[in-house]
């Protein structure tokens, strides 16, 4: 048995350290000069390129862990001398905050309403929800491209978020956690005269923090790294998110893509990092019965 579990430590240690490196490799690098991230990862030929990794009119990409001078120019040039950059952070964070809000809204009293209330053809629409849910993304973004032409938001950032705030996976997770609330609570309450959404407000609802947190930090990691949302309904450059124009970025700027890429891994870490209780518990909370 002691075998087994040193063995898998090992597995995990390494499964860890794979998962972490590429996020190191991009921090250190942010640290680096712009002319050292020039003479390592462009195309350009320079100098100092030249001599030991030129094939033609082409250098060789030198990877480095370690930058030769430690700078920090790049988050400088970010922060304070090109607000392009941070454009695109605002627009990012402009695109996820009424998507979370409006999923915590939403989310838990549709959940509620296809868990407790009676109605005729709800769990034949809360399979069509189970299906739009494994469906995928791009699948989906035809008909969505249609009803944003209908409405009259296309290349607004109305068209991403409006499709995000119904998406229909918070109301499946909440609803699981709902199987397994006693409903001799709930029908004593409407014995006592309480309507429907008093119950929902003063006692479901207060019962679901867990789950819904945990569903934030999710659909957070989801939508904070929307790509081709952006770039179908997003005509316009300077409206994109942050997550549709890294490579853009890297391709006009290679300077300072690690800084950028780094800046914008951070809101993602701290909320994963407060949510980490949530997300285990909510889960785990949830029976996932259909």
């Amino acid at each position: 048995m002691k075998v087994r579990r040193v063995i898998s430590m090992i597995f995990i240690l390494l499964f860890c350290i794979l998962a972490v490196l590429p996020v190191a490799f991009g921090f250190i690098n942010s640290f680096m000069s712009e002319d050292e991230i020039q003479n390592r990862y462009t195309a350009q030929v320079t100098e100092e390129n030249r001599k030991d990794y030129i094939s033609g009119n082409i250098h060789f990409v030198r990877i480095g862990i370690i930058p030769d001078e430690a700078s920090v120019e790049q988050y400088v040039h970010f922060l304070l001398k090109d607000p392009t950059y941070l454009r695109f952070f605002w627009n990012s964070v402009l695109i996820v905050v009424p998507v979370l809000i409006g999923q915590c809204l939403l989310s838990p009293l549709a959940a509620f309403g296809f868990e407790n209330l009676r109605w005729r053809g709800k769990e034949a629409l809360f399979f069509f929800y189970v299906v739009i849910m494994l469906m995928p993304m791009q699948l989906l973004m035809v008909p969505n491209f249609i009803v944003a032409s209908w409405l009259n938001i296309r290349n607004s950032s109305l068209a991403v978020i409006l499709p995000a705030m119904f998406h229909p996976f918070g109301v499946f997770l909440i609803r699981q956690q709902m199987k397994g609330f006693p409903v001799d609570v709930l029908d004593a309450a409407r014995l006592e005269g309480a309507g429907e959404f008093y119950v929902y407000r003063k006692i479901v609802r207060p019962n679901l923090n867990s789950v819904v947190t945990a569903m934030l930090v999710l659909l957070f990691a989801d939508n904070w790294n929307i790509v081709d949302q952006a770039v179908v309904f997003l005509n316009k450059p300077y409206s994109r998110p942050l997550s549709a124009m890294l490579n853009q970025i890297m391709n006009e700027n290679a300077s300072m893509f690690f800084a950028v890429s780094s800046f914008y891994l951070l809101p993602a870490v701290f909320v994963f990092l407060y949510g980490q209780k949530f997300l285990v518990e909510g889960i785990a909370l949830s029976t996932l019965k259909l």
